[in-house]
Formats: C-alpha cells, sequence, structure tokens
C-alpha cells in the first residue's frame, strides 16, 4: 500500500477558493474527482491500493469538504464544477495532457472542461459519468428533496457511521471507505457532535442544476483517451454504453454486483482498473 498522506492545498477556483489534497509520488500526476456529496479524501482507500506511483492530487469540488460554498444554485452546474478543475490545473502548472479520474458528478465535471479545454486531458478514467438525455435529469428530482431532508448533526463520528452505514446507498460501502467519508466529511463541533460538510440544501443544487448544461450530444467532440467504467447493478448502467459507443476513443469495463458507488463499493478493485489503465497508456508512472 502506498502511503496516504497528503498536503492541504488552499487553490483558487472559478470565483472562489478550493481545498485540495496532493498525495506525493512521481509525474505525470493523475487529478482524482470525487462525486457528489462526499469529499475529495473519501478516494483514499483506492489512492492506498494503486500499484503506480504517480502523484495524485484531489480536490474538493465547490460546495464539498473544505471548499467554498456558494449558496445560489446556479453556481452548481457542471459548468462551474469544470471551470474549477481547469483553475486547479492552471494554479498548479499542469501541463496540457493532464491525467484524470472523475466518478460520477466529478467524471461530468473533467468531460466538460475537456470540451472547454481541447487538450487539457489526455487520458482520463470516467466512472459512471453522470451524462445521460435531458429526460434523465428530472428523476433526479426526488434525491434533491430527501438531500434537504437528510439529518446534518450527528452526536458523534460513531453515531453517524452507525447510522449512515445502515441505510442506502452506503450499507453497501466498503468499510474503509465509510471509514473516510466519517473521518473527512465531517466537522467535529466542541461539544464533540460532527456536522457534515456538504450541507443537504447544496446537495440538492447539485441534483437540481448539475445537467442543466447537456454534454449527452457532445461526446464525439471528446477527444481525451477513456475508460468508460460502470457497475451492472448502477442506474447508469445503459447511460455509461451510450458514453462508450460516443466518445471517438473509449474502453468499457462493467463491474459485476456493483451500483453506482463503484469507488466506494469495490476500492481495491477500482485502484486495480485504475492503475492498469495508466500503466498501459502513454504517460504512464
Amino acid at each position: 500500500m502506498r502511503s496516504i498522506t497528503p498536503t492541504s492545498r488552499r487553490l483558487p477556483g472559478a470565483a472562489i477558493s478550493l481545498t485540495a489534497y496532493d498525495y506525493p509520488g512521481t509525474e505525470p500526476p493523475i487529478l482524482f474527482c470525487h462525486c457528489t456529496g462526499v469529499c475529495a479524501r473519501v478516494w483514499e482507500p483506492v489512492i492506498a491500493h494503486l500499484s503506480i506511483d504517480n502523484r495524485v492530487i484531489a480536490p474538493d469540488a465547490r460546495g464539498h469538504g473544505d471548499s467554498d460554498k456558494p449558496r445560489v444554485g446556479a453556481a452548481y452546474t457542471w459548468r462551474g464544477f469544470a471551470e474549477d478543475l481547469l483553475a486547479v490545473t492552471d494554479a498548479l502548472n499542469l501541463p496540457d495532457g493532464t491525467l484524470a479520474v472523475g466518478h460520477s458528478g466529478g467524471a461530468s465535471a473533467i468531460v466538460y472542461a475537456e470540451l472547454m479545454a481541447p487538450g487539457r486531458f489526455s487520458r482520463v478514467v470516467l466512472i459512471d459519468a453522470i451524462i445521460a438525455p435531458p429526460e434523465f435529469f428530472p428523476t433526479a428530482l426526488p434525491l434533491a428533496e430527501r438531500s434537504r431532508r437528510r439529518r446534518e448533526r450527528f452526536d458523534s463520528p460513531h453515531a453517524a457511521r452507525q447510522r449512515l452505514g445502515n441505510k442506502p446507498p452506503m450499507e453497501n460501502w466498503a468499510p474503509e471507505a465509510l471509514d473516510a467519508y466519517i473521518e473527512h466529511g465531517f466537522t467535529t463541533c466542541e461539544d464533540g457532535a460532527v456536522t457534515i460538510k456538504c450541507p443537504g440544501e447544496i446537495e440538492a443544487y447539485v441534483y437540481e442544476f448539475g445537467g442543466a448544461i447537456s454534454l449527452y450530444d457532445r461526446l464525439a467532440d471528446m477527444r481525451a483517451e477513456a475508460l468508460v467504467v460502470t457497475g451492472e447493478d448502477s442506474y447508469m448502467a445503459a447511460h455509461a454504453h451510450h458514453q462508450h459507443s460516443h466518445l471517438p476513443n473509449a474502453q468499457l469495463i462493467t463491474l459485476p454486483d456493483t451500483g453506482h458507488f463503484i469507488p466506494q463499493e469495490k476500492p481495491r478493485e477500482t485502484a486495480a482498473i485504475i492503475s492498469e489503465w495508466f500503466a498501459s497508456g502513454g504517460q504512464s508512472a
């Protein structure tokens, strides 16, 4: 297992500031972008099991973790997340052809960023990207309603783990993934209670505004080489197959007995897929 002790960096995003975690390793670096509602350090069980030595940079997306949290719904379209990624690559002086891994909304942000700045990414892993036809996105509105009703404060980290770990979707997460989320996705209060770092209102904004700008019909313009990863039981599986068939240079992996939260459900398998993909490419470790 590799070291998972990162350096915390404060970086400029698009009109906001972001916190990013920099895990030491060899060049070229790989940018890791997390899904909605969690935080960058939820990637650590995956990073720990990478068999490649590349430096990893994992930013907290806007509204998540320790990054700034605009309180305007329109700030949470894929465009805003993509502009943040481009700002991060600029702030760190990352060259064109950067490598990237994204899950869910993080994968959507990578695709949008590459469409905005062609050539910024050369080789990417897209894990269940939220890229689907326009009629898909109204189906996410119940998720927004549930997010607003979600409990945000727990008496202790243990109480949070007990409650969340016994409910979907986290009941299917690997223990180390749930541990990482509880440790890094909450703020500890003076009385020992913990509060979630991504408030339900902000998570709801992502579901309501994220797909406002469609990427579905623009996949053919994506030039980065892509590995599309989905789970056999994921609600995004059919859309991932569409992505694979419309991206100009893509491969597809479907994991059996796996839902949408692939890195959290199967961190070791996810690490093996990522490692093999980049080790076999032109910019491997």
